[in-house]
């Protein structure tokens, strides 16, 4: 069982990786507060400076969260080797006392991008984990990429899906991928979900992208910031 669930996480990886460019890196903390905590590190860009990232930001967990004060602390890097170069350089579990007393760190990981991502434009987002096939990951890569476009001409120009996979993320991300379906506040996002209840074309892409995944693991609703950008 062991080497099926290994050979799962590479087949994924090496099969559709290569299809798009960038990585990430992310912390995921529970905040005593999470305003007073995104605070701190938002005054603090000498971290970023120091690991080479060329943006970073968090996504703070609204609904569905797994733990109270859920926060994903995230880093953009050009490629997967810068990015876990700069998580080399920052052990969070080692955080000064003033900072540790402000959250408890869960876990780190690094991620790639299994499509192409449009533009680095955090907002409202629903994130999912899921369980796709490696037989099925090309198709469904395909068709979230086809359902992006055509959300976007349906009006919803704000509108953008990012799937990316784990590496070096433990069990907690083992065995899926995330899907990241963005748009630019609450109201836009609202209103893609009320077009397709009301019947919208792109609804039957959605319903043939959607009937390739094998299992939801979880499914959240975030609000996501960028708060730092390589000079």
């Amino acid at each position: 069982m062991n080497k099926l669930k290994l050979f799962f996480a590479i087949s994924i990886f090496f099969n559709v990786a290569t299809m798009a460019e960038g990585a990430f890196t992310t912390v995921m903390v529970s905040a005593k507060d999470t305003s007073k905590y995104i605070e701190a590190v938002k005054s603090n860009p000498s971290l970023y400076e120091a690991i080479g990232a060329d943006a970073a930001g968090y996504c703070e967990t609204i609904s569905g969260r797994d733990y109270p004060g859920q926060l994903m602390m995230w880093s953009a890097f050009s490629d997967v080797t810068s990015a876990i170069k700069g998580a080399s350089k920052y052990d969070p579990s080692k955080a000064s006392r003033q900072m540790a007393n402000l959250r408890e760190f869960k876990y780190g990981a690094t991620w790639a991008p299994l499509k192409p991502f449009p533009r680095l434009d955090p907002g409202y987002e629903r994130a999912m984990r899921l369980k796709i096939s490696p037989a099925n990951m090309p198709a469904f890569i395909e068709g979230i990429t086809k359902l992006e476009k055509e959300i976007q001409d349906a009006g919803h120009d704000t509108f953008m899906n990012g799937l990316f996979v784990a590496l070096g993320g433990g069990t907690y991300e083992a065995n899926t991928v995330y899907l990241k379906s963005i748009t630019s506040n609450v109201e836009t996002h609202g209103a893609v979900i009320d077009d397709y209840f009301s019947g919208a074309a792109w609804g039957a892409t959605y319903r043939e992208v959607t009937a390739l995944i094998d299992e939801v693991v979880n499914d959240q609703f975030e609000i996501c910031e960028q708060f730092y950008t390589a000079s």
